[in-house]
């Protein structure tokens, strides 16, 4: 494991931050500011306002889903001795689908609650792009685990497991998720969303976190 030749974590680690950092401020570029001229009084302010909580409620998700993804990223990063060339490579799809996040959380924006089918359509997107961010969160933490490829020597692979286990949660709930904006109600599908982000908001027992805080 030690004879392996890797490249430092800091550049990765910095490059990465950056996307992640871009993305994440983009999502409030989608809440709209009024123009005076079309609000002449507090009440027609009031209700442009409401008439905005789609995009509020896109805004929430898109957030704190990303900057999810960003906290586990970077616990991920706390346990590794380098990074090799495949790993890179992982990283940069990975960071292809963070980067175009702004986008399926302006979709669900615009068209949460149309008719038509349109609302359906576009919870399915954003869900099924959290599900291949899922998928590839887990593709990269798994390859630098397994077999203790890029560990550090104090972190063995065993103790990796429980976390490995957990974060598999990850593709099989967003999958309900996609399933949910498929099959039942939008409303359905934004409370199964709601659910999921308490659920990933909790610190995971065990491995990842009791290594990570002695990295610190």
């Amino acid at each position: 494991m030690g004879s392996r030749s890797l490249m430092d974590v800091a550049g990765w680690e910095a490059f990465l931050h950056g996307v992640f950092a871009i993305a994440i401020t983009l999502l409030v570029l989608d809440i709209r500011v009024p123009p005076a001229a079309d609000t002449p009084n507090a009440s027609a302010l009031l209700e442009f306002l409401g008439s905005e909580l789609s995009r509020y409620v896109a805004y929430v998700l898109g957030f704190m889903y990303l900057g999810l993804y960003w906290v586990n990223t970077h616990r991920v990063l706390r346990l590794l001795r380098g990074v090799d060339h495949w790993f890179l490579v992982l990283g940069l799809v990975y960071l292809m689908v963070v980067a175009a996040l702004p986008f399926v959380t302006a979709l669900l924006a615009e068209y949460l609650g149309q008719d038509q089918g349109r609302d359906r359509l576009a919870l399915v997107v954003f869900t099924g792009w959290q599900l291949l961010l899922a998928i590839l969160a887990n593709a990269v933490f798994r390859y630098a685990v397994v077999g203790g490829r890029l560990l550090r020597p104090d972190v063995s692979e065993s103790s990796m497991r429980p976390f490995l286990r957990i974060s598999l949660m990850g593709p099989v709930i967003w999958t309900v998720a996609l399933a949910s904006a498929l099959l039942l109600s939008g409303a359905i599908t934004l409370a199964l969303m709601g659910v999921l982000l308490v659920m990933f908001v909790m610190e995971p027992p065990g491995g990842a976190s009791e290594a990570t805080a002695r990295s610190d």
